[in-house]
């Protein structure tokens, strides 16, 4: 057997083991405990059909819908409850959810460039489930005040992804693409993971180059073979799990909390802290300080 192979064992084994120890403490968005307090309608539809000229739902519940390969732009859904439904390699473009709940559905390849989700939850509690987005392409779309924890973003674009101020644990951001190329040697990255709990997630093999991480916690997260050169990960909780060849040359770290890193692995050149963070690389490198004689 390969050593890829027995790493990429490793790393799923290690963040099985890791979900498993937190999924209890998983709940609503950090700063909006209530974002899953939409009150469904009792009665649930198993068909969604949209009239000609309309892009307004609202207040509705559906489940088991089969939504696949389906062309609808700049559809909005308001106070809804989605469950157990398949959306997967639909053209969404442009949809917009505010105050839904999303469960146990699937947007596999599905498109939806320039999405909108406010005070949303894909996570449901009771099975500890979250939703498929692998393969999908989310350019521009923004998840504010969101639950996705749990969520699979497996090789999703997610080129000027924002996901603001929202509860991510446990997700599943493996080699998804955060980057637009330019040409055969000129590309770029761009996402906006701010004031999030990305605790337990999987960004194994993400390119974020001088994007913003700032105020959000990587605590246990897996960043192997990750890129984070220049990102801004400024008031940041920065215990990763597995770092194996993370990338962090010139990343802002001020005021982080770092936690959890052998410094003697990676390469800290040109990292920017603030003169209090210094004990943690000394002690780490094992050196004795003493006061200056007076």
């Amino acid at each position: 057997m390969s050593d890829k192979t027995n790493a990429d064992k490793h790393i799923a084994h290690t963040l099985e083991n890791t979900k498993k120890s937190s999924l209890e403490k998983i709940e609503t968005p950090m700063a909006h405990p209530d974002t899953n307090h939409s009150a469904a309608p009792t009665k649930q539809e198993e068909n969604l059909i949209i009239p000609k000229g309309t892009t307004l739902i609202t207040d509705r519940s559906f489940i088991n819908l089969d939504w696949s390969k389906q062309d609808h732009q700049g559809l909005i859904f308001k106070n809804c409850t989605i469950i157990n439904s398949n959306f997967a390699a639909s053209n969404l473009d442009g949809l917009r959810l505010e105050n839904c709940n999303v469960f146990n559905t699937s947007f596999e390849k599905a498109s939806i460039q320039d999405g909108l989700f406010e005070d949303c939850s894909f996570y449901e509690k009771q099975n500890q489930q979250g939703c498929n987005f692998s393969l999908s392409d989310l350019r521009r779309t923004e998840f504010h005040r969101c639950n996705i924890s749990m969520s699979n973003f497996k090789r999703a674009n997610v080129f000027q992804i924002t996901i603001n101020d929202s509860r991510a644990q446990g997700c599943n951001f493996q080699f998804a693409n955060f980057v637009h190329i330019v040409s055969r040697t000129a590309l770029f990255s761009a996402a906006y993971l701010t004031k999030t709990d990305f605790r337990y997630s999987n960004f194994e093999g993400v390119y974020l180059q001088k994007c913003d991480l700032s105020e959000s916690k990587f605590v246990a997260v897996i960043f192997t073979r990750a890129n984070l050169e220049e990102a801004n990960l400024t008031t940041t909780d920065f215990a990763p799990n597995e770092y194996d060849g993370l990338s962090i040359f010139k990343a802002d770290l001020r005021n982080a909390e770092i936690r959890n890193i052998d410094v003697r692995k990676l390469d800290f050149s040109g990292v920017k802290i603030f003169e209090w963070q210094q004990a943690f690389f000394i002690e780490n490198l094992g050196i004795i300080t003493y006061p200056d004689k007076a």
